[in-house]
């Protein structure tokens, strides 16, 4: 490929070429700095992808890369999209505008071409851990990792740790499997991050609850500290089940996303001639969002790139992934990572403009200057340069406040609106109001909330309303309530100590808070033994001092289908009163279903729907099985049919009629 002179051609010159806004002053120093190690501060709305999409057709235009040994990462498929779809569109434009070069031909040593000149091949614009991904794929043999290595997704991972957790025998740190689960999963996840091993996990830990304890131990700072040491010897106590899992997916060719991440960080620090492939096929590298790089990719990266043409942009205070590992503080650190040599050369004398440079976008394009006031306002903290606790130690990387778009791009002076409100019901309230003044078929407003909790309340008082809204980031189809209550009746017969969802079912049918507590004391009495004396039933069922079984509502449930079952209706409703048929507690059955005359007739299990005026539906449930009593005659598991009954004419909102 034949470079053009950078005096034939400027970011501007080429912007006009290609019939696009002019860039500014601080995009073009971007757009044309040279292939080399740079750090780009880019502020919310400044523009960066069309800066980065520009800077790629401007090292093509100018002769320095082909399309195809241009590299851009970013973190979501969405974001990849968009950058994919930017730079292709500025590339056609730049072929059609006859100012692609042309590369020469390729031969194959009888002098023979083996290239089309006019092909000049594809950026590769991809999410960090796809290119993780693709780098194990390629290499992974010369670390011991089978290439062909099934990617399995977090519920994937849930199911495993559940039955690595179920299959133990020794003890867990919690009753809860849900909560161990989530423990483990976190736990590895942040192992794979930070690029720790068990043993340095299981010190580091050991270490940081000692610390904490002796912290709580000091006067006024127990509440300080709070849950932390439990929390740090809890993770502790976990560590063999991550080592269990870590052995689980090994042995089964399975990787998670924070395998990939390790690994392919492994590949780049131990295998030089994947280093050196890498970085002969990608000597330009655009890296977006660079605040949210975790500790294993800024390691991976400047592993494969370190003083090569690498242009990282991000912004500190738009950092959002600090959960998961990633730091704010990672451009701080940038050029010590990627730009060894030029960090050298400061301690020289040179300027740190031409050493180390770290460039600006400031400009918002997105924000009236209203908003841009108040925004600069909120984070003045930010860029005050006052050390805050926490902080990490050493220089920061400076961030200009926002400046607002030249007028003759529509600046508009803009409202900000602020109210104190005592509850979310009344920020729902007055947000849907403010909606609902300026709503328009052609109009596009947007709520942001903090938090998820915040959503249901807005989008019920939109509802009420009548404004047509979107939620995205509620939670998911899980949290369609049709959807929870499959899921719930699908736990429900799989474990039977969910009573959460046995109540969900329940109190879906209508089921009230009293019933509840009825079958609660069915299902208290189901496990208490016959009294045989005080002693007794404080020390067990023998005296032997055993604990006895939580209460299943689940049995509860079982326990009335089978008395309904062996044909001892009266039977059972007698249990509501007569004190020969107490339960072992000495106090009476309770009773859960109406005894009144509108008592129906059960149905078979064919039929479908209940007689003809009558308010009673029949749910079909499964036989529970029972955990300790088995049933005194072995019977086939049928389908039951659970008769519930409402007050009033219609049913509740959420009953569901077979």
């Amino acid at each position: 490929m034949t470079p053009t002179r950078a005096r034939e051609l400027t970011p501007q010159t080429l912007a006009e070429a290609l019939g696009i806004h002019t860039p500014t002053e601080e995009q073009s120093r971007v757009i044309a700095h040279r292939l080399s190690p740079l750090l780009v501060v880019a502020g919310a709305g400044s523009g960066k992808t069309a800066t980065m999409a520009q800077r790629v057709v401007y090292l093509v235009a100018t002769g320095q890369v082909r399309p195809d040994q241009v590299l851009g990462l970013t973190f979501t498929r969405k974001a990849t999209a968009e950058l994919d779809q930017r730079v292709a569109s500025r590339l056609a434009s730049l072929g059609a505008a006859g100012l692609l070069p042309v590369t020469a031909p390729e031969t194959d040593g009888t002098g023979a071409d083996t290239a089309d000149a006019t092909d000049v091949g594809e950026p590769m614009i991809a999410t960090y851990n796809s290119f993780a991904g693709t780098l194990v794929r390629d290499h992974g043999l010369r670390i011991g990792i089978d290439p062909d290595s099934a990617l399995i997704t977090q519920a994937r991972s849930w199911q495993i740790v559940t039955s690595l957790l179920e299959a133990r025998t020794l003890p867990l740190p919690n009753e809860s499997l849900i909560h161990n689960t989530s423990a483990v999963l976190v736990l590895g996840d942040a192992l794979s991050q930070n690029l720790l091993t068990i043993d340095e996990a299981a010190k580091d830990l050991a270490d940081l609850s000692e610390q904490f304890t002796a912290l709580a131990a000091i006067k006024g700072c127990k509440t300080l500290v709070g849950k932390a040491p439990a929390v740090m010897s809890e993770w502790e106590a976990l560590l063999d089940v991550v080592a269990e899992l870590h052995d689980y997916k090994r042995s089964h060719g399975l990787l998670d996303f924070g395998d990939q991440i390790a690994l392919a960080c492994t590949i780049a620090e131990s295998v030089p001639e994947a280093v050196a492939q890498v970085r002969a096929q990608y000597p330009a590298v655009l890296l977006d969002e660079f605040q949210d790089t975790s500790v294993a990719q800024v390691r991976l990266l400047s592993a494969l790139f370190a003083d090569s043409g690498v242009t990282a942009v991000g912004d500190p205070h738009q950092a959002i992934y600090g959960w998961r590992g990633a730091s704010a503080g990672a451009p701080d650190t940038f050029h010590q990572r990627f730009n060894p040599s030029g960090t050298a050369r400061l301690a020289s004398g040179i300027p740190p403009a031409d050493a180390a440079p770290v460039l600006e976008l400031s400009t918002s394009w997105r924000n009236d200057s209203a908003i841009l006031d108040v925004a600069n306002a909120v984070s003045e903290p930010l860029r005050s340069g006052v050390v805050q606790d926490g902080d990490p130690v050493g220089e920061h990387i400076a961030v200009a406040p926002l400046r607002a778009r030249p007028v003759a791009f529509g600046l508009k002076p803009g409202t900000v609106h602020g109210a104190f409100l005592q509850d979310p019901a009344e920020e729902a309230r007055t947000v849907a109001a403010f909606l609902a003044e300026r709503w328009s078929p052609d109009a596009e407003m947007a709520v942001l909330c903090r938090t998820r909790a915040q959503m249901e309340p807005i989008a019920a008082e939109l509802e009420r309303t009548g404004l047509p809204y979107t939620i995205v980031g509620l939670g998911g189809m899980l949290y369609v309530p049709e959807v929870a209550d499959v899921r719930a009746l699908l736990t429900a017969a799989t474990d039977p100590e969910r009573g959460d969802r046995v109540v969900r079912l329940l109190t879906g049918f209508g089921i009230g808070a009293g019933d509840l507590h009825a079958l609660a004391g069915l299902a208290r009495d189901l496990l208490r033994p016959p009294a045989r004396s005080t002693q007794s039933t404080r020390d067990g069922a023998d005296g032997s001092g055993d604990q006895v079984d939580s209460p299943l509502l689940s049995e509860a449930l079982d326990a009335l289908l089978r008395w309904q079952d062996d044909g001892a209706e009266g039977a059972w409703r007698s249990r509501c009163a007569p004190p020969e048929r107490s339960g072992a507690s000495g106090r009476p059955w309770p009773c859960l279903f109406p005894t009144s005359s509108r008592w129906p007739s059960r149905p078979s299990v064919s039929t479908s729907r209940s007689p003809p005026g009558s308010t009673t539906r029949w749910a079909t449930a499964p036989s529970t099985p029972s955990r300790r009593r088995p049933s005194p005659t072995p019977r086939t598991p049928t389908p039951r049919r659970l008769p519930v009954s409402w007050s009033g004419s219609t049913p509740p909102r959420n009953m569901r009629t077979p």
